[in-house]
């Protein structure tokens, strides 16, 4: 405040000064009884010669004593930053605003893009455009390469064009209209310059420290809206994934059944909002005695998962119903597969057909084989037998079949007397109880598993 008392004096005290001369000199033109055309010419000279005089004085006075504080100008950038609907708003609003306050005619910001690794100028004072495509300035720039921090301010009036070094910054100033050059720095991040120029009488430090307020908030918002901007794709890419999941979900069949004399519990767990491990139990009401049982993943590109997992699910279960056996159920599978081009999806599959009597009749596309535990025998996987695309195993009553994904298969493989002996000492449980007893196990050898894991167990009940 007592600056504006001393700004606002002075200039008054100035104007008064002009004044006083003009009646002054009317007084003496009227003693000596001069009037007329002289008169009138004489003060039209007088008025021409000291108004440049009292613009000087005035512009002398605003350079010394600032006619606004410079922390109320600040609460007004702040307040309009807080305002504001756009990054670019800030530019137009305030950048401006700063400029017509220190009385410069030219202002430019560039911007130094990470992403394209390339400098542009964004904005420049008094063009008709705000954004400037394709205004870019060379990485070699030799305002670059002095800078090296956030206090590195560059003023003209302070190089030597003599030395070598300093004339090729001064010469680059000329080319650009710059005076003062005030680096914007996030922390140790550099994101660009404020150049600025166009008057006469040198900047002010407290100018130049305005503009450097300035260039700190810009690096702060410049840097916000850059990870606003990912959290927002983020969240959109969320939201299409749990989309998606609720989609797949909604196929999903539930994860325990009683069918017959077979009690099924499936172990599901997906490592991410899109489903790429997937599995369907159903009775084939089509044909008489027929639980099909299939398991599949994709282990391509996440990219339509969502319909083409369903999808999947709806054409098995449609061959399945026509009477098609497993064999005849995936060639009809592979056969659209290769029609719709999806082999860089690389589906992994297997469908099989259970029956009464124990039997379970199954084809595998590339999806592992069952594995079997059988009372004194322990945990056994299939072995294959003949060499049609047709594979069958027979279940006994109380034997135990688990189908799994590939991480658990190759795990419960690697240990098979242990999880057989797991399998021993729980038989007599429930089996959701032995299903938890087996993940868990699992868990523990595989505690780093990314994949989505799945683990189906059907066991034969002792009835007729």
């Amino acid at each position: 405040m007592k600056n504006r008392i001393k700004n606002i004096a002075l200039t008054y005290g100035v104007n008064l000064l002009f004044v006083s001369l003009l009646l002054a000199f009317a007084g003496g033109l009227a003693m000596l009884e001069l009037d007329g055309i002289f008169s009138v010419v004489f003060f039209f000279a007088v008025i021409f010669t000291l108004l440049p005089v009292v613009n000087y004085l005035h512009t002398i006075i605003d350079s010394f004593i600032s006619p606004i504080r410079y922390n109320d100008l600040y609460v007004q950038a702040v307040d309009s930053i807080l305002n504001i609907e756009s990054f670019d708003e800030v530019l137009r609003a305030t950048f401006d605003q700063i400029l017509n306050l220190i009385s410069v005619g030219t202002g430019m910001l560039i911007f130094y893009y990470h992403d394209r690794e390339e400098f542009n100028i964004f904005y420049q004072k008094n063009r008709r455009r705000k954004i400037i495509r394709n205004a870019r300035i060379s990485k070699d720039n030799i305002l670059f390469r002095v800078i090296n921090g956030p206090e590195d301010v560059i003023v003209r009036s302070k190089l030597n064009p003599a030395i070598h070094f300093e004339g090729s910054i001064t010469a680059e100033l000329d080319r650009l209209g710059g005076e003062v050059v005030v680096p914007i720095y996030y922390h140790e991040i550099f994101l660009g310059l404020i150049i600025t120029g166009g008057r006469r009488r040198r900047f002010s430090p407290g100018e130049i420290r305005l503009l450097k307020i300035f260039a700190s908030k810009i690096a702060i918002l410049s840097i916000n809206r850059f990870f606003f901007g990912e959290i927002v794709r983020k969240k959109e890419l969320e939201k299409e994934y749990e989309l998606a999941a609720r989609v797949q979900k909604k196929f999903l069949p539930p994860a325990g059944a009683v069918i017959g004399r077979f009690e099924i519990r499936v172990f599901h767990e997906t490592a991410s909002l899109m489903i790429r491990e997937f599995y369907d139990v159903f009775e084939n009401d089509a044909v008489e005695d027929d639980v099909r049982i299939s398991a599949y993943r994709i282990k391509g590109n996440l990219a339509g998962t969502s319909i083409l997992m369903p999808g999947v699910q709806s054409v098995l279960q449609s061959f399945a119903r026509l009477g098609l056996s497993p064999p005849g159920v995936l060639a009809r599978m592979k056969r659209i597969i290769r029609a719709r081009r999806l082999d860089a999806q690389d589906l992994i599959i297997m469908h099989g057909s259970l029956h009464r009597d124990g039997e379970f009749i199954f084809s595998s596309y590339g999806y592992p084989d069952p594995l079997v535990y059988r009372r004194g025998e322990g945990l056994q996987p299939h072995r294959r037998e003949g060499r049609g695309s047709a594979r069958s195993l027979r279940m006994r009553p109380g034997d135990i079949m688990i189908l799994c994904c590939d991480s658990f298969y190759r795990t419960i493989i690697g240990n098979l007397p242990g999880f057989g002996e797991l399998i021993e000492r729980d038989s007599g449980a429930p089996l959701s109880r032995l299903r938890s007893s087996m993940v868990r196990s699992l868990s523990e050898d595989r505690p780093a598993a990314t994949n989505d894991r799945l683990l189906v167990m059907v066991r034969m009940g002792e009835g007729a």
